[in-house]
């Protein structure tokens, strides 16, 4: 596993252009999945930039969900909470 590249792509992500679809924004929540299925091979600084990444993430959630409302519903029934990313709905109500 290229944890480098994974965290380039998820940053991409999270800090990238609106004019992705939903289904690549979908993508690379499933990517987020990745990351976090190998956390334990990612070195501490590794860690630390997946966190901050996470932190833009939820700042930015009510512009992801309303590219990826209607679809994350159907993928939030296969994912556990632990994996908070494909809820965003609920981060942005709870702002």
């Amino acid at each position: 596993m290229d944890n480098k590249r994974l965290i380039k792509g998820y940053d991409a992500f999270v800090n990238g252009e609106w004019d992705l679809s939903p289904f690549e924004h979908i993508y690379e929540l499933e990517c987020r999945d990745i990351i976090q299925e190998h956390i334990n091979s990612f070195n501490e600084a590794e860690k630390e930039e997946i966190e901050k990444l996470d932190k833009i993430l939820i700042e930015r959630a009510p512009l992801f969900y309303k590219a990826l409302k209607g679809f994350l519903e159907a993928k939030q029934k296969d994912k556990p909470k632990s994996n908070w990313w494909w809820y965003l709905d609920e981060i942005v109500n709870s702002f």
